[in-house]
């Protein structure tokens, strides 16, 4: 019967030590895919972003292009942009005042 009990002992720990070889196996694999993962994915935003860069740099420099010529023709047309935009004050100011001009509601009180 000791014989038989050191026996189970020897395999038991035989198939702990092929476990924990299988369990280091397992994690350096993963520990590689996720290295390989990263420098993927890194590698993905670097291209993403140097593609992007000189969209953005052509995108602002449209919108300073266009903020410049509006401007200009601001400075240009100073009696039709202060027109324009007085007309646009009174246009909101006379939206708001037909809106608050409406029915309010009842307060709601907890009690009801």
């Amino acid at each position: 019967m000791a014989a038989n009990t050191e026996d189970i002992r020897a395999s038991v720990s035989k198939d702990i030590a092929a476990l924990q070889q299988e369990v280091s196996r397992l994690q350096k694999m993963i520990s590689a895919q996720g290295a390989e993962a990263y420098y993927e994915v890194r590698g993905r935003a670097g291209k993403v972003y140097e593609d992007a860069v000189p969209r953005a740099k052509n995108a602002v420099a449209q919108i300073r292009a266009e903020g410049a010529a509006a401007a200009g023709a601001a400075r240009e047309h100073a009696a039709a942009t202060t027109t324009a935009l007085a007309l646009a004050g009174a246009i909101g100011f006379l939206a708001g005042y037909l809106l608050s001009g409406g029915p309010q509601p009842q307060p709601r009180h907890w009690w009801h």
